[in-house]
């Protein structure tokens, strides 16, 4: 063993012994204005969980690389960390994350590119998609039988250079909660497709049907539904959200100043704008620092509050054009992709 790998394991050894396993499921949050800086600490970390998080043994666990591939592959956490290391700043955000909601965490990641695991694994040439195995299990439908949480990912997206498994979160190896040891990371994407704990890499071709993806009825989950059209959710969508001050605020009548965050998929935040008198007059808010890809970016806008009842909203438009929409598409049947303006109320006294 190298010493490389005997300080990883020594430093990792306390995180495996915690993760012990839930009884059920979690879903947390928090709020937002107890973010100071650009990057969410890990223990305000969001953590949304289909299934309890299961108990993982670092000594035993592996990632099999396998399918569609010339070499099966079994990669210890050690053999991970020998691997080229990328570090990427990116947002996690919740499909279902509402309108104005806290499920969203912005971290620096740590990891290897699954396209240098997918190469040194050998895949096919023919290959059209990966599917991504966590450790976790259950039924997610009442009908469907006890499967892995699973998900099944275009080669394109795959093969990206922001796709990383991921092992480290701001400098930190995985809290148990957010996938130690190993969990999946794509950037610009909400996060289900982050699979966590992750545990099984399996290459498929054009005619290779991923049988657990379906009979688990994952298939028809985070799928948009407009009238009978339905499609897969992939990129971010434009979002802002309000920080501070919080709905339903109580606040003395002087200078403010509105705060919060705003983040897209494939491109950069362009702008912000803020309303004090919901939405029929708009003022251009300060992004804090230059737009990155696949991160967030703080905003300010001040406020001169004097004595009223006020509707605070934030709207973000990106360099694509996209600008987030002011209420939700009324022809919309499911609920994800909730990035219509979020209104937040406030009494000035």
């Amino acid at each position: 063993m190298t010493r490389r790998k005997l300080l990883l394991i020594s430093g990792a050894w306390p995180l495996a012994r915690r993760a012990l396993a839930a009884s059920e499921p979690r879903s947390v949050s928090f709020p937002l204005g107890g973010i100071t800086g650009s990057i969410t600490p890990v223990d305000a970390f969001f953590v949304r969980e289909h299934f309890a998080e299961p108990e993982i043994s670092l000594e035993s666990w592996r990632l099999r690389v396998e399918g569609r591939v010339a070499r099966r592959l079994e990669l210890s956490l050690p053999d991970l960390i020998e691997l080229p290391v990328r570090r990427i700043e990116a947002v996690l955000e919740c499909a279902g994350n509402g309108a104005g909601g806290a499920a969203v965490s912005n971290g620096i990641w740590d990891g290897v590119r699954l396209s240098h695991i997918l190469r040194e694994a050998g895949a096919a040439p023919e290959a059209t998609s990966v599917l991504l195995e966590g450790a976790d299990s259950g039924r997610l439908m009442q009908d469907s039988p006890k499967l892995p949480y699973c998900q099944v990912i275009p080669i394109d997206k795959c093969t990206r250079p922001e796709s990383l498994v991921a092992f480290k979160m701001n400098d930190r190896f995985l809290p148990p909660a957010n996938g130690f040891p190993a969990r999946a990371l794509f950037p610009g994407w909400y996060a289900m497709d982050s699979v966590k704990w992750l545990a099984r890499v399996v290459v498929l071709g054009p005619e290779d049907e991923p049988s657990d993806f379906l009979k688990s009825g994952m298939d028809k989950m985070y799928t948009r539904v407009r009238d009978r059209e339905r499609s897969r959710l992939t990129a971010l969508a434009v979002k802002s959200a309000i920080a501070w001050p919080p709905d339903q605020s109580r606040l003395p009548a002087a200078r403010h100043t509105i705060r919060g965050f705003a983040w897209t998929g494939d491109g950069l935040v362009r702008s912000v704008d803020v309303s004090t008198d919901g939405g029929r007059s708009w003022a251009s808010a300060q992004l804090d620092q230059p737009p990155k890809q696949y991160t967030w970016v703080r905003w300010t806008c001040p406020w001169s509050a004097n004595p009223g009842d006020y509707v605070l909203i934030s709207r973000a438009t990106d360099d694509i054009g996209r600008v987030q929409p002011p209420t939700r598409d009324p022809v919309r049947k499911d609920g994800y992709e909730l990035n219509h303006c979020a209104s937040v109320r406030c009494e000035v006294r």
